[in-house]
């Protein structure tokens, strides 16, 4: 169809005179009305369709070729795309998972340090106690020491001048039996124990 199209176009480019001769014989017959059926008619319609023919082979074959390029280009942007988003939420599911994960070994770690300071704490208080404690004890110890090693000497004391006293007293001197008599009876009114 094209072939003959185009065997068309050339003949009547190469025999312009013919075009000529058929369009003043086509205007000499023509007759008024809408529609002649004449020569001029089948001129027209032959060079309607080599306009068609070059048309469809220079302009439309090229321009579906490249809206069906574009078009396809679009449809793969818009999967890399779909496919990019889907990638995207995948990441930020996996971030929110990452962020939870991370929160809660926080929390962990937090409530561990919560309860490690705490038994520290404990820990520290109970041997504190303690150590107060045995202070304690080794202060009264030492106090009730001191204390009975006072009282000794003190009993000593009072012993001593008691027997003096009772010498300067009595002008004489006394006895073994006299000595322990008055030690025991010195004893009793200090009130110390033996």
């Amino acid at each position: 169809m094209v072939v003959g199209m185009v065997a068309l176009l050339a003949a009547a480019w190469g025999a312009p005179e013919l075009l000529a001769a058929a369009a003043t014989e086509g205007a000499a017959e023509h007759k008024p009305g809408i529609i002649n059926i004449d020569k001029t008619l089948l001129l027209q319609l032959v060079n309607f369709l080599i306009l068609v023919a070059i048309l469809y082979k220079f302009l439309f074959k090229p321009l579906t070729g490249f809206m069906a390029q574009r078009a396809e280009g679009i449809k793969r942007s818009l999967s890399e795309a779909e496919e990019a988003r889907r990638a995207a939420a995948r990441t930020m599911e996996e971030y929110s998972a990452k962020l939870v994960a991370a929160q809660k070994e926080s929390e962990a770690v937090r409530a561990r340090m919560e309860q490690e300071v705490t038994a520290e704490r404990q820990h520290l208080l109970k041997e504190s106690r303690e150590e107060a404690t045995r202070l304690l004890e080794a202060a009264r110890a030492e106090i009730g020491r001191e204390v009975k090693k006072a009282k000794a000497t003190l009993r000593e004391e009072a012993v001593t001048l008691s027997l003096a006293a009772a010498e300067k007293l009595l002008g004489r001197a006394l006895t073994e039996a006299d000595h322990r008599r008055l030690v025991e009876q010195a004893i009793r009114d200090v009130g110390g124990e033996n």
